[in-house]
């Protein structure tokens, strides 16, 4: 089939190259012609009759030793000239030519449309047959010639060309049966081990792999993305176990913080409860207690709508902030109940959602305020490494170094200080990672026991001015 191939696609060279060769044909004889009925009518000559001026042409394409025939543009023959027996000898007229069909001669003559090459009659009589469109200067139409040359060195050529074509497609094959046989033999090897690995793979069994040495052939490609695919389903599985492991430890934790402030509730409710009625000093003592305690589960119930939605991919709108109006427009809105100082510095607007930044102003200075014993609270707008933000210092007792890699873990709890008690979900600084990273940012921690932490909200910046104001929050 190759070999059919290969002679077909040899078979369209040769004519190509064959047309190729009357299209130069006609093209010199073309413009030759033309110039010598310029010459003719610049001396002063009258110009030749249609007929006479056919034939010439016709003798003139004849000289290349192929078959020439000239049509009027009214489709009639008015000329025709082949080679002579010699190179000496005159050329004939008259000879006869393939008639063209009247479709391709209209085409070609009144359409300016090439035609072929086609091959013509069969045996000896074969011949490649052209029909070009004949235009004077101007671009009118002159009418059409035909241009035919004998296909027997065509055939040649093609005939020499299929028994090589043959011949090495036989030594091709012997090669290529020979080259396989080897190949299978040193393949089968290897492939076996694949098989066997791919087998245990299946079974659940991560840590197999090809073990084979490296090589550059289709086996060594092989081995090499057997090795890269089982690499990525162990870490998808692992990754997939440790999610799952994430949720289920998530899942615990979210119940028992939520189990904690029910069960003060409840309990204090079941006081309310006994008896024929409460005295007054009891409700007046209990329903303070039950208010903080539903205050506690409301901020955690909120924590985890918004962490969810974080999960869930929750669209933001980014927008140009200009980070000093924002935080001098934040801290405004809110109750002061420790120090802040601003250094805030000109010019840094980010590209982020003011209702996210409004959520992650609210938890770092929720954070600070609770972590900060009291002592001034420092508000920043920062520039680094090509990204601008905010940052937030405390100057409380700092966070010790193996709990920095944990802050923003979902209910992780430093010790001292930072414990239930102080009144946080443990959510707050998950949710200003998620927030920030859903706005093409990201937030990083500094802290040194006994100097304070400082949390840096890092941003893409824009050259957008103008400031839109972040939504009040509840």
């Amino acid at each position: 089939m190759a070999g059919g191939v290969e002679v077909s696609l040899l078979r369209q060279a040769v004519l190509t190259s064959r047309a190729q060769s009357l299209r130069s044909t006609f093209s010199e004889g073309r413009a030759l012609y033309l110039a010598e009925q310029r010459l003719r009518l610049r001396r002063g000559r009258r110009a030749l009759p249609e007929a006479t001026a056919a034939l010439d042409l016709a003798r003139l394409l004849a000289q290349a030793r192929v078959t020439a025939a000239v049509f009027s543009p009214q489709l009639r023959l008015l000329a025709s000239a082949g080679p002579g027996t010699t190179a000496a000898a005159p050329v004939r007229t008259g000879v006869s030519v393939s008639p063209p069909s009247p479709a391709d001669l209209l085409a070609s003559a009144r359409q300016d449309v090439e035609i072929g090459p086609t091959l013509v009659g069969s045996g000896q009589s074969e011949e490649l047959v052209m029909l070009f469109p004949f235009t004077n200067r101007l671009g009118n139409s002159l009418g059409a010639v035909e241009l035919a040359e004998s296909a027997g060195p065509i055939q040649s050529e093609l005939n020499a060309a299929t028994w090589v074509v043959a011949a090495g497609g036989t030594a091709v094959l012997l090669v290529a049966l020979l080259t396989g046989l080897l190949l299978t033999s040193r393949g089968l090897g290897p492939l076996r081990r694949l098989t066997a690995a791919a087998g245990a793979l299946g079974r659940g069994d991560l840590s197999q792999r090809s073990g084979l040495t490296p090589r550059s052939d289709e086996v060594g490609v092989l081995a090499r993305v057997f090795d890269e695919m089982a690499d990525s389903v162990e870490r998808t599985v692992r990754v997939r176990e440790q999610a799952e492991r994430q949720m289920r430890q998530f899942i615990a934790d979210a119940s028992h913080e939520l189990r904690t402030p029910l069960t003060a509730i409840k309990g204090y409710l079941d006081v309310l409860q006994q008896g024929k009625g409460p005295s007054a000093e009891v409700v007046k003592a209990a329903l303070p207690v039950m208010s903080i305690e539903a205050e506690r589960m409301r901020t955690l119930v909120m924590d985890l709508l918004t962490l969810a939605r974080a999960d869930a991919g929750r669209s933001v709108e980014l927008r140009p902030v200009d980070l000093s109006a924002f935080l001098e427009q934040f801290l405004a809105g809110r109750t002061a109940t420790t120090a802040v100082k601003l250094e805030l510095g000109s010019g840094l607007v980010a590209l982020a959602d003011p209702e996210a930044m409004a959520t992650i102003a609210g938890n770092l200075q929720n954070n600070a305020e609770r972590h900060g014993q009291g002592r001034e609270i420092v508000w920043r707008t920062v520039q680094e490494s090509g990204l601008v933000g905010l940052q937030c210092a405390d100057l409380g007792p700092g966070i010790a170094v193996e709990d920095l890699p944990h802050v923003f873990e979902r209910f992780f709890r430093a010790g001292g200080s930072r414990s239930r008690q102080d009144g946080g979900s443990g959510l707050g600084l998950a949710i200003v990672q998620s927030l920030a990273e859903a706005q093409g940012g990201r937030v990083t921690v500094q802290s040194q026991l006994g100097q304070g932490t400082w949390f840096t909200v890092l941003l893409r910046p824009t050259s957008a001015s103008g400031w839109a104001p972040p939504p009040a929050t509840l």
